[in-house]
């Protein structure tokens, strides 16, 4: 059976210079990334490649916090998440904000929360008695339990993190299937899902509870990454906020399958995104991008795009003039 421990060494003296010190008391390397408040923004900041039986200083200054967050990762040992969200990358970062990590580019992985009170130095001692994971918490219930079992095949859009549930959403042939934990998808899948990138190829199975709209809620009972997506490419272009260059009051945000429209700041309309090689009326070919409103699904607009990059430009068919818009991130 696998267990961890971390211990805080808080009655050893800390260093002068040490204000944060984190010790890799096991036989592996460690990674490690840290979150805080940094005067009403969420940061977070990675990593540290910390060797077997080794310390490193990730905070130098005096601690000015109450509780901060960390994640550590490893291939022989497992430190599992608390449920408290942060945005990170693969490489070296520091970010600023802990939302819409997907559409800014980086990943949202999951911390583990410190509790310094008011101390101004703290270490932090990282220790694993066995190598292996923690089990699963929850069991799964049997097909049919929450509804009609269904198998389905389409991309991972994204996944949300609210107070204390979680909710993820695969796009497939034109719905939103939505998942959540306290739905009653364990939260321990949802887990498995978050990790992957924006618009990943996955079949899931569960069962189906009902439909409202563009919205199939659903269990997820398990899943698998692959398959074929031919508009890969397109999907990534689009992902993160533009600004329109004929209309400054005009904005759109891309993360995941759905697509935000912003004017004056206010939120105007939120839609579902599938892609298509035309669509009709279009003059020429695509790809063709076609939005679905959340709020009225029967409204159905078709984009012809012509250009991504730092620019998109898109023409809606049935209009006279090209839509076109600068990248802001």
């Amino acid at each position: 059976m696998f267990r961890y421990l971390i211990l805080p060494a808080m009655f050893l003296a800390a260093p002068a210079h040490a204000e944060l010190l984190v010790c890799n008391e096991t036989d592996a390397e460690a990674s490690f990334a840290y979150g805080y408040n940094d005067g009403g923004v969420w940061t977070s900041e990675g990593w540290w490649n910390i060797p077997p039986y080794d310390c490193s200083v990730v905070e130098g200054s005096d601690l000015t916090n109450r509780y901060y967050y960390y994640r550590v990762t490893s291939d022989v040992y497992s430190w599992p998440g608390e449920k408290y969200f942060f945005c990170t990358s693969p490489a070296a970062f520091t970010i600023a904000g802990d939302k819409e990590c997907g559409a800014r580019g980086y990943d949202r992985s999951e911390f583990r929360q410190l509790e310094v009170g008011d101390a101004k130095s703290f270490t932090l001692n990282l220790t694993a008695e066995t190598p292996g994971k923690p089990p699963r918490p929850e069991p799964l219930a049997a097909p049919g339990t929450h509804g009609e079992p269904y198998t389905i095949s389409g991309v991972l859009s994204h996944c949300d993190i609210f107070d204390v549930t979680a909710q993820c959403e695969i796009h497939a042939d034109g719905w939103r299937y939505v998942a959540n934990s306290g739905d009653p998808t364990p939260m321990w899948m949802l887990e498995q899902l978050m990790p992957l990138p924006t618009n990943t190829p996955v079949t899931i199975t569960g069962d189906m509870m009902g439909y409202s709209g563009l919205t199939a809620d659903v269990t997820i009972r398990d899943f698998s990454v692959g398959g074929g997506d031919g508009f890969a490419s397109w999907r990534a272009a689009l992902q993160g906020m533009w600004g329109s260059t004929q209309d400054s009051a005009y904005q759109i945000l891309v993360y995941g399958g759905v697509l935000e429209e912003f004017y004056n700041n206010n939120i105007t309309d939120t839609s579902l995104m599938t892609w298509a090689p035309t669509c009709d009326g279009a003059h020429g070919d695509g790809p063709a991008l076609i939005l679905k409103s959340f709020n009225d699904p029967e409204f159905e607009r078709c984009m012809i795009v012509h250009e991504t990059g730092s620019r998109l430009v898109m023409f809606p068919v049935g209009a006279m003039r090209d839509l076109e818009f600068r990248r802001m991130n």
